[in-house]
């Protein structure tokens, strides 16, 4: 499922200058395709970032989804504010 190789092929259609071109000279239904792969991408893209911060920060992000944690927290916060003073 995890296949890296598959994302550099992306990575390089888009830096390569192959996607713009095909999309600047394509016919309307490759036009149509481009923009629909990109859209889904883009929303894999915010998926992606979700899962990464909630698996890398789980702890704290467990945190905070507890009432005591969230009011921890601010203290936290203020009390670093407060000596930043």
């Amino acid at each position: 499922m995890l296949d890296i190789d598959y994302l550099e092929r992306v990575a390089h259609y888009f830096d390569s200058g192959d996607c713009q071109f095909e999309f600047e000279n394509g016919e309307e239904e490759r036009r149509l395709l481009i923009i629909d792969f990109l859209e889904h991408l883009m929303e894999l893209g915010e998926k992606a970032d979700e899962l990464a911060t909630k698996l890398i920060f789980k702890d704290a992000y467990a945190s905070l989804t507890t009432e005591e944690g969230a009011a921890a927290a601010e203290a936290a916060e203020a009390a670093e504010k407060g000596t930043k003073q």
